[in-house]
């Protein structure tokens, strides 16, 4: 398909538009609320767009909506992390996080098109995926600039990245297939949260059993 992984790029600039907007609206009306919530929702999302995914054969209109309800999703999921840790979001941190995210893209997408890349694409994409994981990870802990929200952009981008370098022969396989990076997205995202909750929770948990002392630990507000 001609412009495919320029228009890849135009679903993953939308897609992270419509995640962003279901993190601030989610967090206005959930951070009164147990951070489990957003990601509960976020599933009902998700099963809402696998609904809307089994009708995409009669209308490729369908895997559209399925991707857009899977990214609702990816974005209920990374808010209740934020519901956690009660930090509301600038506009500019949604703005530099999606700017990382597509630079990052738009950098694979000019490597796709050199000819010793694309012998062995698959490996090399595996070896950047890996290697940006890594680096984002340590980014993220050690440097405030670096915010939480770059590193849940870029583990979404990472499978429009894959998205890139399989065979497609339509917009509408096209689409397709981008309802399915979407599931993937969350899948991930939804797995990163569960673990931080979860800790967040064990946490919560020791720090209620304090031997005595009467110290509590005081918790990191991390972006």
């Amino acid at each position: 398909m001609e412009y495919k992984r320029l228009t890849i790029v135009e679903f993953a600039v939308l897609g992270l538009i419509i995640s962003s907007l279901s993190i601030y609206v989610g967090f206005e009306y959930l951070v009164g609320h147990n951070q489990w919530l957003g990601l509960i929702i976020g599933v009902g999302f998700m099963v809402i767009g696998i609904i809307l995914y089994q009708f995409g054969n009669k209308h490729g209109l369908f895997y559209l909506l399925s991707f857009i309800s899977n990214m609702i999703g990816v974005g209920l999921s990374i808010t209740a992390y934020y519901v956690l840790k009660a930090y509301s979001l600038e506009f500019r941190d949604f703005v530099f996080a999606i700017m990382v995210s597509i630079m990052m893209l738009s950098g694979f997408l000019a490597l796709t098109w050199m000819e010793r890349v694309k012998r062995h694409i698959k490996w090399i994409t595996a070896l950047i995926v890996l290697v940006s994981f890594i680096i984002s990870l340590i980014l993220w802990l050690s440097v405030d600039a670096f915010s939480g929200l770059s590193f849940y952009y870029l583990n979404v981008i990472y499978f429009f990245m894959v998205g890139m370098i399989s065979v497609t022969d339509s917009l509408k396989d096209l689409t397709k297939e981008m309802a399915w990076v979407s599931l993937g997205a969350f899948i991930l995202i939804s797995i990163i949260v569960l673990i931080i909750l979860s800790e967040g929770e064990a946490s919560s948990g020791m720090d209620g059993f304090d031997l005595g002392t009467g110290k509590n630990k005081k918790k990191k507000k991390t972006v």
